[in-house]
């Protein structure tokens, strides 16, 4: 039985001439010799499971129609409730292709067209998109900074909602700075937007990375929200398999997961891809010893990280990393501007991150740094950005 230890997770994969878009797509933009640490998928083989699984469908050699069985749906609710103590029941749970499919399903049944929409930046981008893109109003209710951790201004949510918002879209854990919000602060949220008639899209899809001692707390276990918010969630990210394109929303409220039912079969989106379902399924029902090897193995990688900005960039900020495993640089005290960063790193340094104005204006001046990866690689890559980071 293979031991899912440092040394496994050291060994990485070589992704490169697999139409990789970290690699292969990065190289075709930026050349061969630039390192990639930056969109938010890892350098690690799935658990091993999961690609037997894959293996033994694709050896029967029809693809034809599949539709879910009742293991797609058990295997996804006893993960949920092994790991985050969240009870779901089968009709509560709704395939999707992407999270990001969800998102935009959300804004479009529990908004109208001009509609206030309210993000809290810096936060992913497809979180702009999937409001702009249906003609709803972006309403920005941007994050409060204390030190090295993030926090909700919950004065600045409930002006957005007494200003008429209808729509929350909450990101927990936060991507890009990392917080895992706790039960007190869902709480407000939820009594917030209760109070003033909104509803809450939750994306969920990082939390099976959030790091002892704090624990996540679905959004679906605080009281009152089984009638105010959605869940979304997917094994894409917990397992390194965002390329199977398979996500879940969970809603304990029947009328809200009736409305975004309808609104998928009128937009023709159908979900439950064989491959999909075969490797989804395996990751939840055989990907426990993996996950819980490769979260030690993160919190070894954060602490990489910390150690070398304390010691060779000091004047580069860091957020506290309570979840995901992607780290949020404050750059700003370099005084140059984004385009000047990217210059840096990419062209100066030949290491790739995300550019902070992915996430909003709010980050301008900050990079995301993806640690999904070989303690070597992210050595390697924090060399390269010494270079590009370092004060003249």
């Amino acid at each position: 039985m293979e031991t899912f230890d440092f040394a496994y997770f050291d060994r990485g994969i070589d992704r490169v001439g697999t139409d990789c878009e970290k690699w292969d797509f990065l190289r075709l933009r930026e050349g061969a010799d630039v390192l990639p640490m930056w969109v938010a998928d890892m350098d690690f083989p799935s658990p091993p499971a999961v690609s037997e699984a894959l293996a033994r469908r694709a050896q029967h050699a029809t693809y034809g129609y599949t539709e879910p069985v009742d293991a797609d749906f058990t295997s996804v609710i006893d993960f949920w409730q092994r790991h985050h103590g969240l009870t779901l029941a089968k009709e509560e749970i709704t395939l999707l292709p992407c999270v990001v499919t969800g998102l935009r399903m959300g804004v479009r049944t529990m908004t109208q067209p001009g509609d206030g929409v309210i993000i809290q930046p810096p936060v992913y981008g497809p979180f702009f998109a999937s409001i702009r893109d249906n003609g709803r109003q972006i309403v920005e209710n941007p994050l409060l900074r204390n030190g090295d951790r993030w926090e909700m201004d919950f004065d600045g949510l409930e002006n957005c909602l007494r200003g008429g918002a209808k729509l929350l879209l909450l990101c927990n854990p936060h991507n890009p700075v990392g917080r895992a919000w706790d039960a007190d602060e869902l709480t407000r949220v939820v009594e917030l937007c209760a109070r003033y008639g909104a509803k809450i899209v939750c994306d969920e899809i990082h939390a099976d990375f959030v790091f002892t001692p704090k624990r996540h707390v679905p959004i679906l276990s605080i009281p009152g929200a089984e009638h105010v918010a959605i869940s979304l969630a997917a094994a894409s990210k917990t397992f390194n398999v965002a390329g199977l394109k398979q996500a879940v929303m969970f809603a304990k409220d029947e009328a809200m997961r009736s409305a975004i039912a309808r609104e998928l079969t009128a937009c023709g989106v159908v979900s439950g891809n064989q491959f999909a379902l075969v490797g989804t399924r395996a990751c939840y029902l055989h990907g426990d010893a993996w996950l819980a090897g490769l979260k030690e193995y993160l919190k070894a990688s954060r602490e990489i990280v910390y150690d070398f900005l304390r010691e060779r960039l000091p004047h580069i900020g860091v957020s506290e990393l309570e979840a995901t495993y992607l780290m949020w640089l404050d750059c700003r005290s370099l005084g140059v501007s984004g385009e000047e960063l990217r210059r840096r790193t990419i062209k100066g340094a030949g290491v790739a991150l995300t550019d902070g104005e992915f996430f909003g204006t709010q980050g301008e001046g900050f990079l995301r740094l993806n640690i999904g990866c070989p303690h070597a690689q992210l050595r390697e890559a924090l060399v390269r950005l010494e270079k590009a980071l370092k004060k003249d």
